[in-house]
């Protein structure tokens, strides 16, 4: 788990890289799916040992959720690196969030991928992340009680289904 865990955040950093021309790899990616626990100031361990170490303050997430870091049980989020980029999901969520690291800084730049639109619509519930596609062409894919999955392209965009 953790030298899968490594390689894969080994090509996310590669992938933020400044590009160059010369040979190419094929390179297949594969998604990771992590689900973490809240710590009570809204940050989520990615690991607690080296050489994977690292936190992601999620507070600025949990706060336009409507959520209090450290209010009540401590709750968890779903993780997945998908083409270079984090997404985060957690039950009572309205969106999915997009967090895309920002390279040779400690910073990330975040974005949210609406799923529940309408205001009386209740927040999503039994979420679950997963890789849906071929391996030319896949799709970060969301899957929620009592609504259809969505579908991340590896442009970030959200549809109906995967191209």
């Amino acid at each position: 788990m953790r030298i899968s865990l490594l390689l894969l955040l080994g090509a996310a950093g590669s992938s933020c890289a400044t590009q160059s021309v010369g040979p190419t790899l094929t390179l297949e990616q594969h998604s990771l799916r992590i689900p973490l626990t809240l710590e009570e100031d809204g940050t989520v361990m990615l690991a607690e040992r080296p050489p994977l170490v690292g936190r992601i303050d999620l507070s600025p997430i949990l706060k336009a959720e409507g959520a209090q870091p450290g209010a009540g049980t401590r709750a968890t989020v779903q993780l997945m690196m998908h083409y270079g980029r984090l997404y985060v999901v957690a039950d009572a969520f309205r969106a999915i969030w997009e967090i895309t690291p920002q390279p040779g800084t400690t910073t990330a730049s975040y974005r949210p991928i609406p799923v529940v639109r309408d205001i009386g619509q209740e927040p999503m519930k039994d979420v679950r992340l997963s890789r849906y596609g071929s391996a030319r062409s896949s799709c970060l894919r969301l899957d929620r009680a009592g609504g259809g999955p969505v579908f991340i392209t590896s442009s970030g965009d959200a549809r109906d289904d995967c191209p």
